[in-house]
């Protein structure tokens, strides 16, 4: 029976093709809309890589993120930052190719210890969704739809959470994201959050700031309301047209 279930583990490994490119380890099943159009979702997944790159202060290359391309998955996309692979549903009707997998593994290997939503807002700044509404075409990014969360929610409480449940969580945690990189500047922003664990959050506040916490927070609120209002489209629930982009 043991040698049965390895010869079966070896067939269901084998089943996937394997395509290299400089910093990536591209796996798709023969047959697959991925392996029709490979030449495009190699280019797609190495300009997410070139994206997380540019963004983030350091990253490691090697051993290389493994990315598994299905025709059909459940989540759409996910990560597992531990064994440095993302999973991404990639067929001719959805085609994601967003960095957010991508900087899951970065950040955690930058930081494990860091509060999940913060994480999940910092992979959250460079995306954002499309959506068709009566005919016309609209782009949003993610921190912006923040606006569509009651102001009693720009809490910085509402950040340092080390839990994620849905959406208006981590649209909350981009902006905040979003905020203090223009206050404190890629070079500080990026100590603070190399220093952030999951207890620290409100004395680096008070350091990095050097104000007290209701004037941090006050200064967010004020920040969340001089985003643009999202379009009417984004007011209602998403059809399945959407669709996640990145810059």
């Amino acid at each position: 029976m043991g040698l049965f279930l390895v010869l079966m583990a070896g067939c269901g490994i084998q089943h996937w093709e394997l395509e290299e490119t400089p910093n990536l380890s591209i796996y798709y099943k023969p047959g697959s809309y991925a392996a029709r159009n490979l030449a495009a979702a190699k280019k797609a997944y190495e300009n997410s890589f070139a994206v997380a790159e540019q963004f983030l202060p350091r990253i490691n290359k090697l051993p290389k993120v493994k990315v598994y391309l299905y025709d059909t998955l459940k989540a759409k996309g996910f990560s597992k930052v531990k064994e440095r692979e993302v999973h991404y549903r990639y067929s001719e009707e959805f085609r994601l190719t967003s960095v957010h997998e991508f900087l899951h593994i970065f950040l955690y290997e930058l930081n494990p210890k860091a509060p999940l939503r913060v994480e999940e807002g910092l992979c959250r700044i460079k995306e954002g969704k499309a959506k068709k509404f009566k005919g016309q075409h609209y782009h949003i990014m993610y921190y912006q739809l923040v606006k569509l969360t009651p102001p009693e929610r720009w809490k910085l409480d509402e950040v340092f959470q080390d839990h994620y449940q849905d959406d208006d969580e981590g649209n909350i945690a981009a902006a905040f994201v979003l905020f203090a990189l223009q206050r404190l500047g890629e070079k500080r922003f990026w100590a603070f959050y190399k220093e952030l664990d999951k207890t620290n959050g409100q004395a680096l506040l008070k350091k990095y700031f050097a104000k007290d916490l209701t004037d941090v927070e006050r200064e967010f609120a004020v920040f969340v309301r001089a985003i643009p209002d999202p379009p009417e489209a984004f007011k209602y629930k998403f059809s399945p047209e959407t669709a996640y982009l990145h810059q």
